[in-house]
């Protein structure tokens, strides 16, 4: 995966804009799709319900997935769009869409995959405020055509992007996504050979799988109380960011920033104390995090949620559709030095992780009748961090990744207090996190990201340092 970028980062030469579109008869073929028994998945229901608070509003909602990447020469226009129909149909997440009736979300499901057709339609030479403007223009989780595709044709090559709103993705799955649409296409225009995939995981049978399983879930199950209790250490909620945000609402605007934590050969020194540690990467990130918060703040608990998949096999990771869960952390930091806090992070990150298939939402039904819970357990503070070099990602991949300048971006809209994504690429650790828009939380992060930064950069630096006493 490579760094998470704003969309106001695309920016490039103009452009010859081409989209595709569904069909006419697609589209009444979605308008028939009879109502299906299979519920949305918790993932998908919070991000249908999010949608609609944000509507009442009149806010934008931060909920495209957009993936670019580079082609060479012109594009075959109908090879492409023979490739874009072919990857909607194998995916089954792609079949629904969605109606509130009732306060319920009722699923829709197309009853034959083989309506589906995309047609191109080409809009002409725009510049990239413009090309922006259209791959944001995606209509709502509650219309079924709530991705799209599109190419920016130059003289020397063209640029594929995807938008597809968060409810059918998830970012684990972004550089499989664009591998498959990029092998498919190349396999057709170079071969003349459709490329040949196995069949993916259906993702209905997901959700019909998490609600079963969930369902039999009560206050009393193991994995409920410690959630409960993860939320009780923290006043009923999600931990908070440390620093002052100028806001007391969860949800607002919120803008970002992006620093370079460390470069190549500081990732691996710093990886290197963290095995000295007995911990991992993500664990070393959590135990900086924790030391700069005792540093800025005071605190002497560190508490963060970052977010997993829960996908269980390569096969799944091959197959579209959200399947994240959030696993809780904390742990007391006290005096403890870097080596301590990385053995305690890794040692909770692993005990917990099996809590990231128990949504949130269903442990907030269960604790309905707790006041000492928060009714919507939202806000906080979301460390996630995504490795492009370890499985279910492979060094073909990245490689295929790196070659068509793959990245990936997302649309402004609102955000819940401050999330953090930091990301692994062969030029080392790369952090972007988005915030509420106010000088006041502005002034936070700046403090935060800097003294983030410079606690990792001393792990890698001491690390250096013995490694060059040892071999003197």
């Amino acid at each position: 995966m490579s760094e998470l970028r704003p969309l106001s980062h695309w920016s490039g030469a103009p452009a010859v804009l081409t989209l595709w579109r569904p069909a006419a008869a697609t589209l009444e073929a979605v308008r028939r799709a009879p109502p299906s028994p299979v519920p949305p998945s918790y993932e998908q229901e919070q991000h249908l319900r999010s949608f609609r608070a944000c509507e009442s509003q009149r806010e934008e909602m931060a909920r495209l997935l957009m993936v670019v990447w580079e082609e060479p020469g012109q594009c075959d226009l109908a090879v492409m769009s023979e490739v874009l129909t072919a990857h909607v149909r194998r995916h089954d997440t792609y079949h629904s869409w969605f109606a509130e009736r009732g306060g319920q979300m009722l699923r829709h499901v197309l009853a034959d995959a083989a309506d589906i057709r995309l047609v191109p339609e080409t809009l002409g030479e725009v510049e990239a405020e413009d090309w922006q403007r259209h791959a944001t223009a995606v209509p709502s989780p509650f219309t079924w055509n709530c991705f799209q595709f599109g190419i920016l044709q130059r003289a020397a090559g063209f640029t594929c992007f995807a938008s597809i709103d968060h409810l059918h993705g998830d970012v684990s799955v972004i550089p499989l996504m664009m591998r498959e649409v990029h092998r498919a296409y190349r396999a057709m225009v170079d071969g003349g050979t459709p490329l040949r995939l196995p069949a993916p995981l259906r993702y209905l049978d997901y959700c019909t799988r998490q609600r079963q399983r969930t369902a039999a879930l009560t206050l009393d199950a193991p994995a409920v109380a410690e959630w409960i209790a993860f939320l009780h250490r923290h006043h009923g909620r999600m931990p908070k960011f440390p620093l002052p945000l100028g806001v007391l609402e969860d949800r607002c605007l919120a803008e970002f920033a992006e620093i370079d934590l460390l470069d190549a050969a500081g990732t691996t020194a710093f990886e290197a104390a963290c095995a000295a540690a007995d911990a991992r990467v993500i664990g070393g990130l959590m135990a900086c995090a924790a030391m700069t918060e005792r540093e800025l703040a005071g605190t002497g608990r560190y508490g963060v949620v970052t977010p997993a998949s829960t996908r269980k096999s390569s096969q799944a990771y091959k197959s579209a559709g959200w399947c994240m869960g959030i696993v809780p952390i904390d742990f007391e930091t006290g005096a403890g030095g870097f080596g301590t806090l990385a053995a305690a992070a890794q040692r909770a990150f692993d005990d917990r992780l099996a809590l990231a298939d128990v949504p949130i939402e269903r442990v907030l039904e269960l604790a309905a009748s707790l006041t000492t819970i928060r009714p919507a357990a939202t806000g906080g503070v979301m460390l996630s961090y995504n490795d492009m070099s370890r499985p279910p990602l492979t060094p073909e991949i990245e490689r295929d990744w790196q070659r068509a300048d793959g990245r990936t971006h997302f649309n402004q809209g609102m955000a819940a207090q401050v999330a953090m994504w930091i990301f692994r690429t062969r030029r080392g650790l790369a952090l972007t996190a988005a915030y509420p828009a106010n000088p006041t939380a502005r002034a936070s992060i700046a403090r935060y990201l800097a003294t983030l930064a410079r606690s990792c950069q001393q792990v890698a630096e001491d690390r250096e340092h013995l490694a060059a006493g040892a071999i003197a």
